[in-house]
Order: C-alpha cells, then sequence, then structure tokens
C-alpha cells in the first residue's frame, strides 16, 4: 500500500512539475512576444499607481523613454485628445472594477502634427498579492481611421449624385415620356409611319431609363443597409457636416431649398457613419418627393440631456393621420407616390426604422396635412 501511495504522489508531483514548467514556458513565450510587437503592450498596478511592464514599441510607437515610463506617464496623458478624457475617466472607472472587456479608441494630439489614434485592448487581473492589474495594448489605427474618413467622404458624395441622377435625370425621362405619351393621343400619324415607331421607341426608352434610374437608387439604398454594422464613437458634427453639405449642394443644383443646422459644441455618439448618413438622407430624400416647388427642408441637430436628436422638417403636403401609425411598416400600406410620380416601394422608412434601432435609437414623426412634416431621430449620447 505504502509502494502505490507513493508512486501515486511521485506521478502527481511529475504532473505538477509538467504544469508549472508548461506555465514558466508559456509566460516566457508570451513576453517574449509582447517585447518584438510593434504594439505597445503594458502593465499597470492600479494600487501602486506605477507602470510594471512596457515593451519596446512604447518608444517608437509614442516616442517615451520606457525606462522613464512612469515620469513620463503625466505627459503622456495631457496629450490625451480634450473630448476624449471624461469618457475615458468613465471607462477607466469601470475597467479597474473588472467589469469592461470591450475595446476603447483613444486619441492623442502631437504638436504640429496630425492626432493619433489608438485602440486600446484591455484586460483586468488580480495578481496573488491581491493587486489589481492592468493588461492591456495600444494598437495604432491612425492609417485605418483616415482611411475610413475618407471613404465616409466618398460616399456622402455618392449619395448627393445619386440624388441629383434619380431626381434631376430622373425628372428629365420623366417629362420626356409624358410629352411623348401627350403627342401619341395628339398627333395624327398612320399606326404604320415611321413617326409613330419613334414616338413608340422614345416612349419605350424613357420608360425603361426611369424604372433603371430608380431601381439603381433602391438598390444602393438596400445594399448598404445589408452589411453587418460598425459602430465607433464619433464626433457628430465633424461626420455629419460633409455629408449635410454634399445634400445641400445637390438640392441646390436641383433648385430646391435645403438648410441644416448643427451643435455648436462637439458632440459625441456611436454611430456607423455610412448607415446613418443613408438614413439622413432617404429623410431628406422623402421630405423633398412630398414637398411642392419652393418648399424648405431643414435638417436640425442638437444635444439634448443625454441624447443626440436628429429632426428632418419640411413644408410640405403632410400625411393624413390614417397613414401615420403604419409608416414604418415593411412594404407599408402608407406607402404614396411622390408630387412629381417618384415611386415608393413601402421599404424606405422601415430600413431608416431598422438602422436607428441598430443604433439604439428611435424613429419619430409628427405631421399633419397641409403643414408639413417633421422626423426626428433620437439616440444616446456618450461621454
Amino acid at each position: 500500500m505504502k509502494e502505490i501511495k507513493s508512486e501515486t504522489e511521485r506521478k502527481g508531483l511529475s504532473f505538477v512539475h509538467i504544469i508549472v514548467n508548461f506555465m514558466s514556458d508559456f509566460a516566457a513565450l508570451y513576453w517574449e512576444q509582447a517585447e518584438a510587437s510593434p504594439q505597445v503592450h503594458f502593465v499597470y498596478d492600479v494600487a501602486a499607481a506605477r507602470v510594471l511592464f512596457v515593451n519596446a514599441a512604447y518608444e517608437t510607437v509614442l516616442g517615451g523613454h520606457r525606462e522613464a515610463v512612469n515620469a513620463e506617464l503625466p505627459a503622456l496623458l495631457d496629450r490625451l485628445h480634450p473630448d476624449d478624457r471624461a469618457y475615458l475617466v468613465q471607462y477607466w472607472q469601470v475597467l479597474v472594477r473588472g467589469q469592461v472587456t470591450d475595446e476603447v479608441e483613444v486619441r492623442f494630439l502631437r504638436p504640429g502634427q496630425p492626432e493619433q489614434t489608438f485602440c486600446l485592448t484591455p484586460y483586468c487581473s488580480v495578481n496573488g498579492a491581491g493587486s489589481v492589474l492592468i493588461c492591456g495594448a495600444l494598437r495604432d489605427i491612425s492609417a485605418a481611421k483616415s482611411y475610413q474618413r475618407n471613404a465616409d467622404a466618398f460616399n456622402a458624395r455618392k449619395n448627393a449624385a445619386l440624388e441629383i441622377l434619380s431626381h434631376d435625370l430622373g425628372g428629365s425621362f420623366a417629362m420626356v415620356q409624358q410629352i411623348t405619351d401627350y403627342l401619341v393621343m395628339e398627333v395624327a400619324v398612320t399606326a404604320d409611319s415611321q413617326a409613330a415607331q419613334l414616338l413608340q421607341v422614345l416612349a419605350t426608352t424613357s420608360r425603361n431609363s426611369l424604372k433603371l434610374i430608380r431601381d439603381l437608387v433602391a438598390i444602393e439604398f438596400l445594399s448598404g443597409t445589408s452589411a453587418a454594422l460598425q459602430l465607433e464613437r464619433v464626433e457628430v458634427g465633424a461626420v455629419l457636416r460633409e455629408p449635410l453639405a454634399q445634400l445641400q449642394l445637390g438640392q441646390g443644383v436641383l433648385g430646391f431649398h435645403f438648410q441644416y443646422s448643427l451643435p455648436p459644441e462637439p458632440v459625441y455618439a456611436q454611430l456607423d457613419v455610412n448607415k446613418f448618413n443613408q438614413v439622413l438622407t432617404n429623410l431628406v430624400s422623402n421630405a423633398f418627393k412630398f414637398t411642392p416647388d419652393g418648399g424648405q427642408v431643414t435638417v436640425q441637430v442638437e444635444a439634448s440631456s443625454g441624447c443626440v436628436r436628429f429632426h428632418v422638417h419640411d413644408d410640405g403636403v403632410g400625411i393624413p393621420a390614417a397613414l401615420q401609425p403604419h409608416l414604418f411598416e415593411r412594404f407599408t400600406p402608407a406607402r404614396r407616390p411622390g408630387l412629381r410620380g417618384e415611386p415608393t416601394t413601402g421599404l424606405g422608412l422601415s430600413l431608416c426604422k431598422t438602422i436607428v434601432d441598430w443604433h439604439r435609437g428611435t424613429l419619430t414623426v409628427v405631421s399633419a396635412e397641409g403643414e408639413g412634416s417633421t422626423f426626428t431621430v433620437e439616440i444616446p449620447q456618450v461621454g
């Protein structure tokens, strides 16, 4: 029995040694990888308020000296973007309680140079002595953010161009179709004459071209809403200024009156910028559909008690009370052709509401016949 017990203990100790050796090798491998990583890896002791470890990337990415990282930490924190500080304080308070695992974006200012944007991937741990350690990696995403801003600006110009294409060129083909139909009814030509054949070709071409343009705009909107949601904390005025300016330019080309206003101070929200721009573009487009020539459409963005509101107001024909409860239904029975014959699929407002719901927001409408409509989007504001 003693021999069996001794053998069991020996095997148990061997297993423990294997585990200890494995963990030791794993830790050594991790530190080697962290040291060689182009990202900034760090370990911070919350109670001691000291950085216990930072890798060599700290020097190349943030321009510091790793042996002096604790002395340099106050100056580094002073470089945080002023608009991010309150938000990061709240994030840090939750992080040290071990309740946050989500990544967060951090912006640093550099004198005379573009700001740097980092993605912080944090992890909260408690060591054997009971100290809370914050481990993490800072990944420089400045280039990706610049690319995203350019892509969003391109999408804003594309949406404005599609609006011009839909309204201006589409309106021209609609007029050609109407004139052709009039000539067919009013001009006496024999059925087998060349003029009759040409009128038929003109009617078919204008009708097909008009359908093609409207289908193109509808497909673009529908395909954009099907992509995965990519939320990020953004300054609302900064990301909407370009799309709204493009809409203003485009509607001005069409001879319509469009104005917008943005908050005077920075306001932040979690947005998928491209999808949210599609919501605003679609609401503005709908407003012009039901606003007579010479009417006015206005977009007003405002911050209020923890939320951001976007009002799209028109002084058009308004919406009958009986239709309003069904506006946001898919293939809604409330769909109506526009004042200039623009068709509708009954999907636009339903998709807008879906996107707003994805942003944890609400989409509502206030309208009366003959008095215009106001659609309001409300989403949470973040620090």
